[in-house]
C-alpha cells in the first residue's frame, strides 16, 4: 500500500505553490479563548524574546492591531481560556478560504486583501 494512501485530508491547506511557513506563538489568556486549526489571528504584541502574542482577528476589535490578519493557526486546538499558551500558525502558504475561521462576525470577505498581502493566499476548493 502506497504511503499517501494513509494521509488523511487536510481541509485547511489548499495548495503547495506557495511554500507554507511556520512559526511559534503565544496567545494571551481570554474568556472563551478556546481556538481551532483555521483560525486567522492578528498580531497585538510581542514577547521579551521577541515571540509575536496573538489574538483572534475581529475587526470589531477595540485595538487596531486586533484588525490585521498576519498568520492562520495550525495546531488542532488552542485552550487559552485560562492561562497563556504557545501555539503554531501559519504565516505563508495556501489555504481553503472556507476553512478560514474569523472573530465577531467576520468572514473571509472582511479580510482576505489583507491575508493576501500578507502573503496568506486564499483559494477556492472543489471536494
Amino acid at each position: 500500500m502506497p504511503a499517501y494512501e494513509s494521509v488523511p485530508y487536510d481541509n485547511l491547506i489548499a495548495g503547495m505553490v506557495q511554500p507554507i511557513v511556520t512559526q511559534s506563538i503565544i496567545i494571551e489568556p481570554a474568556t472563551g479563548a478556546v481556538f481551532t486549526r483555521g483560525t486567522v489571528m492578528a498580531r497585538t504584541g510581542f514577547a521579551t524574546d521577541g515571540t509575536w502574542i496573538c489574538t483572534i482577528v475581529d475587526s470589531a476589535a477595540a485595538g487596531a492591531a486586533q484588525k490585521v490578519p498576519v498568520a492562520v493557526l495550525a495546531d488542532e486546538i488552542v485552550d487559552a481560556s485560562t492561562v497563556q499558551q504557545r501555539a503554531t500558525v501559519y504565516t505563508q502558504g495556501e489555504f481553503n478560504r472556507e476553512a478560514l475561521i474569523f472573530g465577531g462576525t467576520d468572514t473571509i470577505a472582511n479580510h482576505e486583501a489583507a491575508l493576501n498581502n500578507a502573503k496568506i493566499y486564499t483559494k477556492r476548493v472543489v471536494n
